[in-house]
């Protein structure tokens, strides 16, 4: 009698075990995205209570449910038995320290492409035509943000020259505000205060020059307020602005009905809380891409061992499905 109640126990006690595995999310990767992704897990829980949705960056990436990867995905980044899907964009601009003698020069003229290009990947010290100089700051480690930075202008984050800066992206805006002469990149998420929508103290945005006639029109002056900005770039789309995915990457196995439940929800009903953290919105067209493609991922999970080895792949723009 003792043995078959202990052992009834012990079953109850594995399969609770169980239950509140299967109910737990673990999510980690890009640091600068956690807010989103917190207040998407905050809303989810209003509607599904039992699901526990943990957002964090000591969570190992190999036993995470999501993989956060806000950059184009590259061949190896997502791994056989593995999806990934976009679930919102972001913008990064050039920012400055507030405190440059010439600031009001160069947000009269801003920064055409070849600004970019040379004082970011060739050689800070020659102004082009700016007559002063420039202290590039970069990310450390090859973050999400700086290899997005990158490729935008067709390189790599090893090609941005400059002081690298240990720590995330908010420890790189600090690094502009403690140097003068600093120059830099970030995401409008922490160049903007996401309480007051303006510009925090101590840095200041240097415009885009987006149709390169050498100073900045009326039309170009989009950076007073956050919204502005977000506005702006999801209803152009404009090439010249650097933007980028925001994907995830997931197993097509493990928690793999809890996972897809929530990133259905991320892109159908979570988009409304994407301008709050100065992302942008997906388009219309890429929300029924990916929902077909976790839809895809549903099907695939029930389908015959011979469909197993489909592997997902994301480029820029478009996801593909290749068999291997």
């Amino acid at each position: 009698m003792k043995k078959t109640v202990f052992f009834t126990l012990l079953a109850l006690i594995v399969t609770a075990g169980k239950a509140q595995t299967a109910s737990t999310l673990r999510i980690t990767g890009t640091r600068f995205t956690f807010p989103i992704f917190k207040k998407w897990a905050e809303e989810y829980r209003k509607v599904h209570p039992e699901v526990t949705i943990q957002v964090a960056s000591g969570i190992p990436a190999d036993s995470a449910d999501i993989l956060i990867a806000s950059h184009i995905l590259q061949p190896g980044d997502v791994k056989e038995g593995q999806t990934s899907v976009a679930l919102t964009r972001y913008v990064q601009l050039p920012v400055v320290n507030s405190a440059r003698p010439d600031l009001n020069i160069l947000t009269g003229k801003g920064f055409t492409e070849a600004n970019f290009r040379q004082i970011y990947f060739t050689d800070a010290s020659a102004a082009n035509g700016f007559n002063s100089s420039y202290t590039v700051y970069k990310r450390q480690k090859a973050a999400c943000s700086s290899v997005a930075f990158a490729n935008h202008f067709g390189g790599d984050h090893k090609d941005i020259k400059g002081t690298g800066v240990a720590g995330d992206d908010q420890d790189l805006l600090e690094a502009v505000k403690a140097d003068v002469n600093a120059v830099s990149h970030n995401s409008l998420g922490i160049i903007y205060n996401i309480q007051t929508r303006k510009v925090n103290d101590s840095i200041a945005i240097v415009p885009i020059d987006l149709n390169e006639n050498g100073k900045i029109d009326a039309e170009e002056k989009i950076y007073a307020t956050l919204d502005g900005v977000v506005l702006f770039v999801e209803k152009t789309n404009h090439p010249k602005i650097p933007t980028e995915n925001v994907n995830v990457i997931f197993s097509e196995t493990k928690n793999h009905q809890l996972v897809t439940d929530f990133l259905t929800w991320v892109i159908a009903k979570g988009q409304q809380f994407n301008h709050q953290f100065g992302l942008l919105n997906l388009s219309a067209s890429t929300v029924q891409q990916e929902q077909a493609l976790l839809v895809k991922t549903d099907v695939l999970k029930s389908c015959t061992p011979s469909l197993t080895g489909l592997k997902s792949n994301t480029v820029k723009g478009e996801i593909k499905t290749n068999s291997q």
